[in-house]
């Protein structure tokens, strides 16, 4: 087993953000920039908390890790992206540039890194994205928004409106009052696992109870509701034409809607290396969503710039340290050697 890298810590606030800065003690002037993913409150870090074991590789490889906590909880891409900014000029303000700067983020931050990557070329020299949200925003939260109202159609009385109230939240009593209701209903929860496609029975009421704070706190910042299904067509659940007949239809608000799509939509204007792995049984983050970023960057002629592997598990960014350490080795050498990874199963 490897020693425990030696590293000096620096924790502090800048604008209300908390941050957290790791320097090996044989720094190689290089750095890693990364992005977690959403979280109800804003993170806080301790003197005498250990870093994550995630980091251990990239630490052993001497390359300095920023992460900002935000200043804002939930879907703080916009929060995220200035925290984080400000929090590396601090780092190149104190301890110089680095000779190279990647960038790195797990299921919202995954999203937050493909933006940096495309929006700060100049600065980020690649991107590694764990279980990344790095579709359209808006898809992806729709699909989400589709799915409870379809619940709602088989499960009347189980939800609250899918405009939640204020005080909402994804407690074990709604979970099991959701879980309750599938086992209770057999077939229309089979119905429900077809049309999705990314979960099972066991993981289904955990996804639709986290999903409503998703949509409370995404109608919070659009100053409206973004979301609605007012003109999708439900197929392959098995039950299409009494779920489309049936099924309570919802039209987003146009300028909550237009904020959802600035927070964000992928350019495609990737000129930097960016890999992405995804858990192949992810009921959070849909794997196959990555495929709709590959097709936004292949559309803008940059196909060469983008790799996506995946991990035979299920659950949300469930990677283990020593697979994050491969792709973090890959992204290394495909900017180092130009050894493009193979996309497929992480080796």
């Amino acid at each position: 087993m490897r020693a425990e890298p030696k590293t000096a810590t620096e924790i502090g606030t800048l604008a209300g953000a908390a941050y957290r800065i790791d320097i090996p003690v044989d720094w190689n002037r290089r750095a890693v920039v990364f992005f977690h993913g959403t979280s109800e409150t804003p993170l806080t870090y301790a003197a005498d908390e250990p870093l994550a074991p995630m980091f251990r590789h990239v630490l052993q490889r001497k390359y300095a890790v920023i992460q900002s906590g935000y200043s804002a909880g939930g879907w703080a891409l916009e929060e995220a992206e200035k925290d984080s900014e400000r929090l590396r000029r601090h780092f190149v303000a104190g301890h110089g540039r680095p000779d190279q700067l990647l960038v790195m983020g797990m299921s919202m931050g995954g999203a937050l890194a493909a933006m940096a990557v495309e929006r700060r070329a100049d600065i980020y020299a690649g991107a590694l994205s764990l279980c990344g949200a790095i579709e359209p925003s808006d898809a992806m939260f729709n699909r989400d928004f589709a799915l409870a109202a379809a619940f709602d159609f088989y499960f009347p009385g189980v939800l609250p409106s899918l405009v939640p109230p204020p005080d909402y939240a994804a407690d074990a009593r709604m979970t099991a009052k959701i879980a309750a209701a599938l086992a209770s209903k057999p077939t229309a929860t089979q119905s429900l696992l077809r049309w999705y496609g990314a979960a099972d029975a066991a993981s289904l009421a955990d996804v639709l109870a986290d999903t409503l704070v998703d949509f409370r706190d995404l109608q919070r910042r659009a100053g409206g509701n973004p979301l609605g299904n007012a003109d999708l067509i439900y197929v392959n659940s098995g039950d299409d034409a009494a779920l489309n007949a049936g099924v309570r239809r919802y039209r987003a608000d146009a300028r909550a809607a237009a904020w959802l799509a600035r927070w964000y939509t992928p350019s495609g204007r990737l000129t930097r290396p960016l890999l992405a792995v995804h858990d192949i049984g992810d009921p959070l983050v849909p794997a196959a969503g990555a495929f709709t970023y590959a097709l936004t960057v292949q559309r803008a002629g940059h196909a060469d710039n983008f790799v996506q592997q995946y991990v035979d598990r299920a659950g949300h960014c469930v990677f283990k340290p020593e697979e994050v350490a491969r792709a973090f080795d890959q992204l290394v050498d495909w900017i180092d050697a130009g050894k493009r990874p193979a996309s497929g199963k992480l080796p």
